[in-house]
């Protein structure tokens, strides 16, 4: 399925930043008291995620944005539009599956950007963005305390910032010579509930490394369907063993043929907002 249906207009991609990129947004985000390493989430399909639990690791493909090898995550949000997202499927590896991982051990970003990249490359958030703001302008200092205090500023808490909810006045106190900042409101207002098809990437924190990232020591939770890991008494031993090899939980959702995999997505937030709560995240 094209990004372009029949009776669908073009979308107009963001474009790359032909000059120094503005950063004047940065200086709105709040000091903070304390810092916190927010959980990082990836989220893939069942097929993509078997190839992860066999090589232990998840790897730094090249990115057609910024034609690099990145491997990349959302701090917090399991946001995803996988592709054909919306077409039934009785093929268990095009759903959707989730990794949850500590990022203490991963060292420096590569980039933290606002929001997917991915999408906004796509033209994903066209009706919303500013034609005239770059996307090389919506990227924050490359540290995950500088995601931690763009969540401070934008979302009334994490909780908040899980569901897509922003402040309701954060652009009230805005400038109309701020675009960038005003552009940022506009794209991620998208993944509120205040829409009438939310998109959770509009306003995901994305963070990129430039490193492959390990299982073990890294990732805690895996979200599968409960049928991609049991039949009746029958197992999927060699991925369990394997994700229990690493240390990861296993967390399953009911997946059911001829559905689609954007029809999982309320229950995997759940889920991922289970797990943070009883890690004492949120």
């Amino acid at each position: 399925m094209s990004d372009h249906g029949e009776n669908e207009k073009p979308r107009r991609k963001m474009r790359r930043s032909a000059t120094q990129p503005r950063r004047d947004l940065r200086a709105l985000a709040p000091a903070l008291e304390t810092s916190q390493h927010l959980p990082l989430v990836h989220v893939t399909a069942v097929g993509a995620a078997r190839a992860i639990i066999d090589a232990g690791q998840i790897e730094k493909k090249l990115c057609p944005v910024f034609d690099t090898e990145l491997s990349y995550f959302f701090v917090l949000r399991p946001g995803y539009r996988l592709r054909d997202g919306a077409v039934k499927s009785d093929q268990i590896n095009r759903f959707p599956s989730v990794f949850v991982l500590s990022p203490e051990q991963l060292g420096t970003p590569y980039h933290v950007y606002l929001f997917d990249t991915g999408g906004a490359a796509n033209g994903w958030f066209e009706d919303r963005a500013d034609e005239w703001v770059n996307l090389e302008d919506y990227e924050l200092e490359p540290t995950l305390e500088a995601a931690q205090r763009h969540v401070a500023w934008a979302f009334p808490d994490l909780a908040a910032y899980l569901e897509g909810e922003l402040r309701p006045d954060l652009g009230s106190g805005l400038s109309h010579w701020q675009d960038v900042a005003r552009s940022y409101v506009s794209i991620a207002g998208l993944a509120g509930s205040q829409t009438n098809q939310p998109d959770r990437r509009a306003s995901a924190v994305e963070v990129a490394y430039r490193d492959h990232v390990p299982l073990k020591g890294h990732v805690k939770l895996a979200v599968l369907p409960k049928q991609y890991l049991e039949n009746g008494d029958l197992k999927n031993a060699a991925v369990l063993a394997k994700l229990q090899a690493a240390g990861v939980e296993i967390a399953t959702y009911d997946w059911q043929p001829n559905s689609t995999p954007a029809d999982f997505q309320d229950e995997i937030f759940r889920i991922v907002r289970r797990f943070y709560e009883r890690e004492g995240v949120l």
